[in-house]
């Protein structure tokens, strides 16, 4: 994902978030699987993208996404939840329900 296809995202989608990896991550390949079922479970209005840091390099750096795994979460526009490293599902769940349950509804 470029810069361009960013901005077009955040234009055009209300709800969106993304997962920052590297091929080289171990923690990335484990936490992704994851990260993707409690999304498809408990926050299905959330679209997913799995954005490969090192070829997405500029729009890793201007989001200032400097390490991996990262967890970017925009809604309505802005940035409303930031994770990097690894993260606990309890922790992102959380993070995320009051948010989305605003927006959407419980």
């Amino acid at each position: 994902m470029n810069l361009a296809e960013f901005e077009k995202l955040r234009s055009s989608q209300p709800v969106f978030m993304l997962y920052f990896y590297n091929l080289t991550c171990g923690v990335c390949h484990t936490l992704w699987p994851q990260v993707e079922n409690l999304i498809q479970e408990k926050f299905p209005r959330i679209q997913l993208f799995r954005v490969h840091a090192e070829e997405s390099r500029e729009l890793a750096g201007q989001l200032q996404m400097l390490s991996v795994p990262g967890i970017l979460l925009f809604m309505n526009q802005k940035e409303s939840f930031r994770g990097n490293g690894m993260i606990s599902l309890q922790e992102l769940e959380s993070r995320i329900a009051r948010p989305y349950n605003l927006l959407f509804g419980s």
